[in-house]
């Protein structure tokens, strides 16, 4: 299933329970801004998680922060490649590659967390 279907499923609120990797949530972030300006594609994006992990009964599985900190990480690398090729070339997107961007284990369990996209905690 390419990335571009799987943004579909997301915006539709079904996402997979399981199965659904990082590079899945990478490379939907990504199609998600190819296909729109960044703040409609932060907008749509959250909300198709958001109502996801609602769906899956898991509504606490949401971060807003965690959404929008992956999505601009994402932006700022991307350029003209497909999804597939942002996700094969961009394996370094990871939790510790968030940490160093000052999104640590403490900033995302931030009670606000979940519901408010937090910037990033500078040490």
């Amino acid at each position: 299933m390419s990335y571009e279907h799987m943004l579909d499923t997301i915006l539709s609120g079904n996402i997979p329970c399981t199965g659904f990797s990082h590079a899945d949530h990478l490379g939907t972030a990504h199609a998600a801004l190819r296909r729109w300006e960044f703040f409609e594609a932060a907008h749509r994006y959250a909300d198709g998680i958001r109502a996801s992990a609602a769906a899956a009964g898991a509504p606490e599985k949401f971060n807003a922060t965690l959404t929008l900190a992956f999505l601009c990480l994402v932006a700022e690398r991307m350029g003209d490649e497909n999804s597939e090729t942002f996700v094969a070339e961009n394996g370094d997107l990871t939790m510790a590659a968030l940490a160093q961007a000052g999104y640590g284990p403490a900033r995302l369990a931030h009670p606000k967390a979940r519901a408010v996209g937090l910037l990033p905690q500078m040490a």
